[in-house]
């Protein structure tokens, strides 16, 4: 049978290889379409058996970039979004439960779904290539992981490290991610293949956090380490203006000695969320960052005047730079001792400073902020 965002093939020692290939899209997006059809391919591993199965993505941009933030905010209802939520849900616990040693070859991004994807193979094997980064950046967006990642994360890691990225939505190397134990190996990319096999054919000890970092989801730590982390919070954002972080704390210290329990209140969390107008805003936000980002060709881009905003290190150092180029430079910050610092470090860098590289009342202009 054949699909459409998918390739599914057989090889000689009955290893399924599943190449994600999403139609008509330069990145791999999970949308109803694409997740209905891995069910369907679940489905027929089921009954095929196979010694194991590999997902990887056939685009090179990367492994999967999250779900389709498209279809996900035009969900305006709770009941729509509960939907959409348990079919993700629901194909990865298929997966997870599918009976043979699968795995997640992971090369270039591999964020929000796609690493809840990954979460719920038996094992993730990734590309040491600096391109590769893993994580949950569903935060940033005004939601959290809804596809079973706040419930599997936490056991593989630890709290600490799992809920530090949620709560930020950082991502990670895939040498960093080894060494947390989000991924069992990092081999350069002519490995991946190789390295897959042999993880099916001699499975390994799944990995688990252990110690310390194990008795960190324990019943009696989790409400002191959620206090903290609450506390934390407070300090960066509001309840009541940025919800989604403090609902992961929360999914965290109720349920996590539950993981069924809570899978379905991440289901139903995560559908407040993506309908408050918190999420909606930021989603707003992405897009239209996103479409600044496909106005400009770079090519033709000749700036000749840069506004620099704030002058700390790295404010003054960028005008200075811009300055020395060529450019017209002003700079902008609330008070003038940082304006006068970023004088002094200029006079320092450049030796003329009537050569053109930076002359204060022409190349570069400084002012304080209203």
């Amino acid at each position: 049978m054949t699909y459409k965002n998918w390739r599914y093939t057989l090889d000689n020692l009955r290893i399924a290889w599943l190449d994600f290939d999403k139609a008509d899209s330069s990145t791999n997006t999970l949308s109803s379409e694409v997740l209905n059809e891995l069910g369907a391919i679940i489905a027929t591993l089921r009954s095929e058996r196979p010694q194991g199965v590999v997902i990887r993505s056939a685009k090179g941009s990367g492994f999967v970039a999250g779900a389709d933030v498209k279809e996900f905010s035009s969900l305006t209802s709770f009941d729509g979004a509960v939907k959409f939520i348990e079919l993700g849900q629901t194909t990865f616990d298929h997966l997870e439960q599918l009976g043979c040693p699968t795995v997640a070859l992971i090369q270039g991004f591999c964020l929000g779904g796609g690493l809840e994807l990954a979460l719920a193979c038996n094992y993730r094997i990734a590309d040491d290539d600096a391109r590769t980064k893993l994580g949950l950046p569903e935060v940033r967006l005004g939601i959290h992981p809804g596809f079973g990642g706040t419930v599997r994360l936490p056991p593989l890691i630890g709290a600490p490290a799992a809920m530090d990225m949620m709560l930020t939505g950082r991502t990670v190397s895939a040498r960093a991610a080894q060494k947390m134990g989000l991924v069992d190996y990092a081999v350069p990319a002519r490995h991946l293949e190789m390295a897959a096999r042999q993880t099916i054919l001699q499975p390994p000890t799944r990995k688990r956090a252990k110690g310390l970092q194990g008795l960190t989801n324990h019943a009696l730590v989790r409400p002191l380490l959620a206090r903290t982390m609450r506390k934390q919070l407070a300090q960066k954002a509001r309840a009541d203006h940025y919800p989604a972080p403090y609902a992961i704390i929360d999914l965290w210290e109720k349920f996590s000695g539950d993981p069924a329990r809570m899978l379905r209140e991440e289901r139903f969390s995560e559908a407040r969320l993506v309908t408050n107008e918190s999420a909606r805003n930021l989603i707003r936000v992405f897009f239209l960052q996103e479409r600044m980002k496909s106005l400009g060709d770079r090519k033709l881009i000749q700036p000749q005047h840069v506004h620099v905003i704030g002058g700390g290190v790295m404010g003054g150092d960028i005008a200075v730079w811009c300055a020395q180029q060529g450019m017209r430079v002003t700079l902008q910050d609330r008070k003038p001792e940082h304006i006068a610092r970023v004088v002094k470090r200029a006079s320092a860098r450049c030796c003329n400073v009537r050569s053109g590289w930076l002359v204060c009342t022409s190349s570069i202009r400084f002012q304080k902020c209203n």
